[in-house]
């Protein structure tokens, strides 16, 4: 059973497949969960909450040396499949992306079409102001006007899978939340400095001249779409190179927080691309609990025997069942919590001797595993 989410105090449920008990039970429960207020637990990792897919991005790729159109595709696919599969594992609700990829990545539908069992389990959600994509068009086309490879172009038809889910996008506008980053960071101390001080030197101005000069670029874009290529032609002169990609850093990261907060979501780092944060980490206030390092999912994984059977054995549907496991739930809990990672370790060394406990080449053997250690876990005192 599904919980869809409809108006506030609204629950209408919709029966997808016959379940056991524990998963109905489970789902009814995360999905309610997503609807109550912040609690004292809003700065911890939290499994009810989604994971925004962020690792496909075209800007914030672009911050780390990769052109989603050209000879990094093979890379970049890749790994996003790879990625995804430590994604599921990391919540109980969905995996959202932004409306626009479907537009932005001539190659989207690949990845779509790689993880479609996913989409028919209701667990990928695309997110935007309006559940109607022509609409949602007409507008990206304006935003994106006098753009040479405008990607929303009137010509453009976009192949949408039917169970494709379309998740609100509550709040304001992303470009006006970044709007208000970026005014706050015009400051001397604030995260444009850098770029301030090297355009300074460059236009030989002084530092207040160009950040008045700066201040004024959300005006200047009239409506614009809030990116770098565009940013930077309501400037009067060039941005030098070593500015050049802390603009774009800056601008990524402030799209990227806009969007975890609208939407209470975390997001997967650390990945063999690149670490795909744009320097936004657990030690900052409103990212306690959001950055989650894919690093270590996978050590964690490596260490329960289960990492081969995550990444080249398992099918979406096994990766959904092994998430699902309360012991699985657990673990991660651990990990991305405050729990102490010397538990786990311990636990990883009492596992290890027992006869349940293996490479894991089925699904059956991973879950074994997983229920070894939680096991070695829970007998722990305190």
């Amino acid at each position: 059973m599904k919980v869809e989410r409809e108006p506030p105090g609204q629950v209408v449920q919709r029966v997808l497949a016959r379940r056991d008990a524990f998963t109905a039970a489970r789902d009814l429960s995360v999905n309610i969960l997503m609807d109550r207020p912040a609690t004292a637990d809003e700065g911890s990792y939290r499994r009810e909450r989604s994971l925004f897919i962020q690792y496909v991005n075209p800007e914030i790729l672009a911050c780390y040396g990769k052109d989603v159109t050209r000879g990094d595709v093979g890379q970049i696919l890749t790994q996003a499949l790879r990625a995804t599969r430590l994604a599921v594992l990391l919540t109980d609700a969905y995996l959202i992306f932004p409306s626009s990829y479907m537009f932005e990545l001539p190659w989207f539908d690949v990845f779509l079409a790689g993880i479609e069992p996913l989409i028919h389990e209701g667990l990928i959600r695309h997110t935007s102001r309006t559940p109607e994509l022509t609409a949602y068009q007409d507008t990206k086309v304006r935003e994106y006007r006098r753009d040479e490879r405008n990607p929303y172009s009137t010509s453009h038809r976009v192949h949408i899978e039917p169970d494709l889910a379309w998740y609100p996008h509550f709040g304001k506008p992303t470009s006006a939340g970044i709007a208000d980053q970026w005014s706050a960071a015009l400051a001397p101390e604030g995260g444009l400095s850098g770029v301030v001080h090297a355009v300074a030197r460059a236009w030989h101005r002084p530092y207040g001249r160009v950040a008045r000069i700066m201040a004024k670029s959300p005006e200047r874009l009239e409506g614009q779409a809030f990116v770098k290529r565009f940013v930077e032609r309501t400037l009067p002169g060039p941005v030098p190179d070593d500015a050049d990609s802390l603009l774009g850093l800056f601008l990524s990261a402030a799209y990227l927080r806009s969007y975890v907060r609208d939407l209470d979501t975390a997001i997967l780092t650390d990945l063999p691309i690149g670490r795909l944060s744009c320097e936004l980490d657990d030690s900052m206030e409103d990212m306690k609990g959001r950055v989650l390092s894919s690093r270590r999912l996978d050590l964690a994984l490596h260490w329960l025997r289960v990492d081969h059977f995550v990444h080249r054995g398992a099918s979406w549907k096994e990766l959904v069942l092994l998430r699902s496991s309360a012991e699985f739930g657990m673990i991660t809990s651990l990990l991305y919590g405050s729990g102490s990672a010397n538990a786990f370790r311990l636990a990883i060394i009492g596992a290890s001797r027992s006869r349940h406990f293996g490479p894991a080449v089925t699904c059956g053997d991973a879950l074994s595993n997983v229920a070894v250690v939680a096991d070695q876990l829970a007998r722990m005192p305190g």
